[in-house]
């Protein structure tokens, strides 16, 4: 799995991995999102996409099993990585497609679906990039075929 700079089109490999005490994203470095708390509430499932070389999180996700089915509670770039001119490109794509990639391993009716709630202003940017489809408000899904395009796309290089 691999994360591509902006600016030189350099390709880094990377790794997703559980969320560790030392690697916790604190807010006073910019992330928007209490990581500290999501870890004590999902130890196994609070994960960080890390840059292989440096070790630096570059993104972090939780997921939570309910149901019988997967949700992606929270999702966050690195500050350094949000908007057109983050330094690393495909973070998203890496972690997003990771989950799709876990969903397809559940033993339920939901199988191969992964379901999130969205911000308003990127509904659009899930269905464009991520082929999520809007359910009900702004609870979005990704059903087994886009997982399967974007582990192929993200995970599979």
């Amino acid at each position: 799995m691999k994360i591509t700079d902006s600016k030189t089109g350099q390709e880094i490999n990377c790794l997703i991995e559980k969320l560790a005490q030392i690697d916790i994203p604190k807010k006073k470095d910019g992330w928007s999102f209490n990581w500290r708390k999501a870890l004590k509430e999902s130890p196994n499932t609070t994960l960080v996409l890390k840059d292989k070389d440096a070790g630096k999180v570059q993104g972090a996700m939780q997921l939570r099993f309910d149901a019988g089915m997967l949700i992606m509670e929270i999702i966050e770039l690195a500050p350094n990585n949000i908007g057109k001119t983050g330094k690393y490109s495909n973070v998203a794509g890496c972690l997003i497609a990771y989950a799709c990639r876990e969903a397809i391993k559940l033993d339920s009716a939901y199988r191969g679906y992964l379901t999130f709630q969205s911000k308003t202003k990127l509904v659009n940017w899930y269905k464009e990039n991520y082929y999520a489809s809007q359910a009900i408000g702004l609870r979005m899904y990704i059903d087994p075929k886009g997982g399967e395009k974007l582990i192929k796309k993200y995970l599979e290089l």
